[in-house]
């Protein structure tokens, strides 16, 4: 990863992060993004464990309340933009969606006034849902594939 044009009247930086995780390729994004030049070091492969393997829900206010309220928000809405920069559609799958709370009985026996509120995709032992997410606060990206992407985008564009 190299330096922009932006900083070439600056000494480069020279960084390197440890990890290529989605933590570690997005920090080499940025810095990269920014004119350092990063070498990320990773023992087997990017976003071979826990980064490329997670639900890669994304939600803007499920921590209001919370000390990670704003850093939920930014990064929602930093994911967006990424998206929009990058394709995220069709490259690592970004999407809204709906998010849906359900209650699960553990007999069994659901009372048909129970389900009537429930999307009919809800088959199992279900009585009771609630929407937790709508298309404005609540979306998903494929984890390995945003991360991956990522670090592609770093490696050829800074």
């Amino acid at each position: 990863m190299s330096h922009s044009p932006e900083t070439a009247d600056r000494p480069c930086k020279r960084v390197v992060v440890c990890g290529g995780g989605v933590i570690g390729v997005c920090t080499a994004y940025f810095l990269s993004k920014k004119g350092a030049s990063v070498t990320v070091v990773e023992q087997s492969s990017i976003a071979c464990a826990a980064s490329g393997k997670a639900g890669g829900f994304l939600a803007l206010d499920w921590c209001d309340g919370g000390p990670l309220s704003s850093l939920a928000r930014t990064s929602f809405n930093l994911h967006r933009t990424l998206a929009d920069e990058l394709d995220g559609a069709r490259s690592y799958g970004y999407r809204r969606l709906e998010a849906l709370s359900v209650t699960v009985t553990e007999s069994g026996r659901v009372s048909s006034v129970a389900r009537k509120n429930l999307p009919a995709w809800v088959d199992g032992p279900a009585e009771e849902g609630r929407t937790i997410g709508t298309l404005e606060t609540t979306a998903q990206v494929h984890p390995q594939m945003f991360t991956r992407r990522l670090m592609t985008e770093a490696m050829e564009k800074y």
